[in-house]
């Protein structure tokens, strides 16, 4: 499915957004911007430029959160912008007016991400992959869909923990005065802010992995599942915890696994699945396929994590 013409117009409104504050903001400092709020505009600007790579992308998470971000950002600018230009006697600065025309290109681009077909095809780029298929079967990759799906979540988390070590700095900074060296407590707040962010960053990133690698493959084939088969299987059941619910179409399960249990042993053994409402139906769809009669019993509520 190709890249919607609305997402690549949002792309490029959002882009003159950003560039518009900054030169907003580069007005407004002169020749007087300190080394350090020089190296916050380029931070702010790589995780911007970050934020819009995952728009690209099709990231769902991250557009919706783009979406939200730029239709309250936008608006707060252009309600700024009426009430500075009503206190000024209808005079215009021109960083005021750099303000205005990126909140206006802010909120179109909003919109647009808010499109039907941005979503469809949004949407479409989640869908999980399946590695090689065997001849009498499908094989599902946990791993890659695990990988995609934390990277997308844990990116936007660190996209909001940026924003709030962003407000806290401007909080602090706007206790202090004027005339405060480049050893104030807000400069060393965001200092040690970067360092958080960046530890979080990395150690988010390999819990990511690990998580994921020890997922594997799923395969449901005529023969079993995995390297079990049918024979030895008594049931196959695919579990959730909480409610499930239904958005944009798809049946969302939390918490959903894979539950077998076996003649040969006591108990269960479970399987963790990811969180893609996608890949559930998919592999649903695989076991009521290939189950011998009265063996898949389908989904399961159960009340234990």
């Amino acid at each position: 499915m190709p890249r919607p013409s609305a997402l690549r117009l949002a792309a490029g409104l959002l882009a003159v957004f950003w560039l518009g504050l900054v030169g907003g903001a580069v007005l407004v400092w002169g020749t007087a911007a300190a080394p350090f709020e020089i190296f916050a505009g380029v931070f702010w600007s790589s995780v911007w430029c970050f934020w819009l790579a995952r728009v690209w992308l099709g990231g769902p998470m991250a557009i919706g959160l783009m979406r939200v971000a730029v239709l309250g950002i936008g608006s707060i600018l252009l309600v700024g912008a009426v009430l500075a230009a009503g206190v000024s006697g209808g005079g215009v600065y021109p960083s005021q007016g750099i303000g205005a025309g990126a909140a206006l290109c802010g909120v179109a681009g909003g919109l647009l991400l808010g499109r039907e077909d941005v979503k469809r095809w949004s949407r479409s780029t989640a869908r999980v992959r399946v590695v090689r298929q065997p001849p009498d079967g499908t094989a599902f990759d946990l791993r890659g869909a695990a990988l995609r799906q934390g990277r997308g979540m844990f990116g936007c988390l660190m996209l909001v923990i940026s924003v709030a070590v962003l407000v806290v700095v401007g909080v602090i900074g706007a206790t202090l005065p004027e005339d405060r060296g480049v050893d104030a407590p807000d400069y060393l707040a965001f200092m040690a802010g970067v360092v958080l962010v960046v530890i979080i960053g990395i150690a988010g990133y390999i819990r990511i992995n690990l998580r994921a690698k020890a997922l594997g493959v799923l395969t449901v084939t005529e023969r079993g599942i995995n390297e079990h088969p049918w024979p030895r299987i008594r049931s196959a059941a695919l579990s959730y915890t909480g409610e499930a619910k239904t958005v944009n179409g798809v049946r969302r399960y939390p918490g959903a696994r894979l539950d077998l249990s076996f003649h040969d042993e006591p108990g269960e053994r479970h399987l963790a699945l990811p969180g893609d409402a996608n890949l559930h139906g998919s592999i649903a769809a695989a076991l009521a396929t290939h189950c011998p009669d009265g063996t898949f019993l389908g989904w399961v509520p159960r009340t234990t994590r």
